[in-house]
């Protein structure tokens, strides 16, 4: 994608790399609910569900990844660029629901 990157998801990037999965997580849900025609829409609610994986809450991140996947479902109006980038995510995203289900079965035993 050719686009400049708002100086918002920068941030949160910088945030949930240094740890600060909290403060990340409300930059990027912000950012989602703000702009509702950005291209990195989708990426922002993928890094929320992303930001509760990597702090181990693995209910509200099973939650998040769903919620994106339902929203990337309908997106209908996308370029082929855009197209490629949402296919990733949604990969990473049913990779990390496999992880999640794995997790929580091994805390069963």
């Amino acid at each position: 994608m050719n686009i400049d990157i708002p100086e918002m998801l920068i941030r949160a990037q910088e945030l949930q790399k240094g740890g600060d999965y909290t403060y990340s997580r409300k930059l990027y849900k912000e950012f989602f609910e703000c702009n509702d025609t950005h291209p990195l829409r989708f990426k922002a609610l993928f890094e929320v569900a992303d930001n509760f994986y990597h702090a181990k809450d693995y209910k509200s991140a099973k939650h998040g990844y769903k919620d994106f996947l339902e929203y990337c479902s309908v997106q209908e109006d996308v370029t082929e660029q855009e197209a490629g980038w949402i296919d990733a995510y949604t990969k990473l995203a049913n990779s990390r629901l496999k992880m999640i289900e794995q997790t929580v079965d091994k805390g069963k035993k």
